[in-house]
């Protein structure tokens, strides 16, 4: 990793680190079996967009969900019938884990978890899915949860309670709170945190008392994990990572960009390697709800401003997708997805997307700003450089932008308050949820453009209505809709490059996974090493 790992738990960011998901599991998981599985997989999916969608889950602690709806009492409700047999894993070296005392897990576990992250105003479920803080949830058998919610909301809470809820010990959060540090992370999953290093290593050692078997392929009914031990080893320089791997000195490394990954080509020919999408400037929120992004004039002309093109050359070597609004294309999600190519993609939103500084420049002024006007950008560190190019396409046409670069958690208080500048950072990008929506879902955290629009949200409640059950229809209706969401530019999307994966040939049962489902990066669970293989080759 390049990073070190700011945060071990999930309730407050389903995405906050590598280790949750080998630690804390959730109702439902990304079935492995309709990937690649290391070559006996199904290849339905390759799990390169986070996908959520229902076909291709699987029962984790929860091994059967059902949901039904009534509409005549505008309700929809989900039965989960929970896994008997689960225990919070024992690591004798950690206090945390000494207090749960490796005790099974109960349908009580689930209800308090299920409770806490929609009543938690810190909860990242909380502040993304506002239409579930309602949920009633209650015991409604030996081992089985009942959750009853609003109709409009049952395909986000479906979706959300399945695979954004890993679990942490009621023990362990009423002593420590929150688990802020590795030393009181507690889970039910293959492994558990023994050591982190800042800057330097972080480990992972093997539950003994894990309960899953191998799904599919050679190993199919084996003991889970294979793995000993997982250790990420944290290497802030890349060409130090890139030579740690090509020297085997670690076994699998992801995030290499289209150049690093030539150059690897080159040096290392025998190691395999997944391209899938990457880094990317990310979409660029502006705010709707006050002058001057609540003209759409503006919107357009901010718009026509941008040299996506240029950027793609510039940053990507010309390989990757200019994306549109509010998802990337990917296998999963191929039905929903409009892009710019499309036969479908109106006239209107094609001229966005064509660098023209003087039709820029002339909306601008029909909008009441001929000579420009200045703006802020809240952003993190991290989106400096992609914000410095804009700020430099930009001035050409007028428009004078400030940088208000913070701290990230400071920018994400900011954003989930409503306080945030003009402009920042919004969500979208790939559709793991392209249902559930909370980035057009007015008071959500990622809608930091402030998009209220009665046709979007008349529109996808019809679509969560029908998402519940008949989701190829769903995403049908949704392309259709992105027609007007991009026709309305509301957010400024971002380029998008591809990233590759590498890792050496004896690690087995892979085949480039980054995540299994919705930022699931659980894939050691499933893979073994092949130690002779390794000494054969010279290592």
């Amino acid at each position: 990793m390049s990073n070190d790992v700011t945060r071990f738990s999930a309730i407050l960011h389903t995405t906050g680190g590598p280790t949750i998901d080998l630690v804390n599991q959730g109702l439902w998981a990304g079935d492995w079996t309709k990937g690649a599985a290391g070559g006996s997989g199904t290849d339905e999916t390759d799990w390169a967009d986070n996908n959520d969608l229902p076909n291709l889950k699987a029962g984790v602690l929860a091994e059967g969900t059902k949901w039904t709806i009534d509409e005549t009492k505008n309700e929809g409700t989900i039965v989960y019938q929970i896994r008997q047999g689960v225990h919070w894993a024992l690591n004798p070296a950690s206090e945390a884990s000494r207090l749960v005392a490796g005790r099974e897990l109960t349908v009580e576990d689930i209800i308090f978890h299920m409770k806490r992250v929609t009543t938690d105003t810190k909860a990242y479920l909380y502040a993304s899915a506002p239409e579930l803080r309602t949920a009633n949830i209650t015991k409604t058998g030996p081992w089985e949860v009942t959750v009853k919610v609003p109709l409009d909301a049952t395909i986000s809470a479906v979706s959300r309670f399945g695979d954004s809820i890993q679990l942490e010990a009621p023990e362990v959060v009423a002593k420590y709170g929150i688990q802020t540090t590795w030393r009181v992370s507690v889970g039910t999953g293959p492994f558990f945190i023994t050591d982190y290093i800042a800057g330097s290593t972080l480990i992972l050692d093997r539950n003994p008392n894990y309960w899953e078997k191998d799904p599919i392929g050679r190993g199919k009914g084996n003991q889970l994990p294979y793995l000993d031990r997982v250790q990420y080893i944290i290497l802030p320089d890349s060409s130090t990572r890139q030579a740690a791997l090509r020297t085997a000195k670690i076994d699998q490394m992801t995030g290499f960009s289209w150049e690093d990954a030539a150059q690897m080509r080159k040096t290392s020919p025998n190691l395999p390697g997944l391209e899938t999408p990457g880094n990317k400037l990310e979409n660029v929120g502006m705010r709707t709800d006050k002058p001057p992004f609540n003209d759409i004039r503006v919107r357009r002309a901010l718009f026509m401003a941008t040299d996506f093109e240029a950027i793609l050359q510039s940053l990507f070597g010309g390989r990757g997708q200019i994306l549109t609004f509010p998802y990337s294309f990917s296998k999963s999600n191929a039905p929903l997805y409009l892009g710019l190519d499309d036969p479908e993609m109106p006239a209107s939103v094609k001229e966005l997307y064509v660098y023209n500084p003087e039709k820029s420049k002339q909306l601008l002024k029909e909008a009441g700003y001929a000579n420009g006007f200045k703006t802020t950008a809240l952003i993190p560190a991290a989106d400096v450089d992609a914000y410095s190019i804009y700020k430099a396409m930009w001035a050409r046409v007028g428009i004078d932008l400030a940088l208000d670069v913070r701290e990230a958690n400071v920018v994400t208080a900011l954003q989930t308050s409503k306080e945030h500048a003009p402009l920042t950072r919004a969500g979208g990008g790939l559709s793991g949820k392209f249902f559930s929506l909370p980035v057009l879902t007015p008071g959500a955290f990622p809608n930091t453009s402030m998009i209220d629009d009665p046709l979007i949200n008349e529109e996808t409640q019809k679509m969560r209505l029908v998402a519940i059950t008949d989701m190829p229809k769903a995403m049908v209706m949704f392309k259709e809709l992105t027609k007007h969401i991009l026709d309305r530019a509301y957010v400024l999307p971002g380029v998008q490059g591809f990233s590759t994966t590498f890792w050496w040939p004896w690690v087995k049962n892979y085949s480039g996974e980054t995540n299994v489902g919705y930022f699931d990066a659980r894939w050691p669970q499933y893979i073994w090493y092949d130690q002779v293989l390794k000494k054969s080759m010279g290592y």
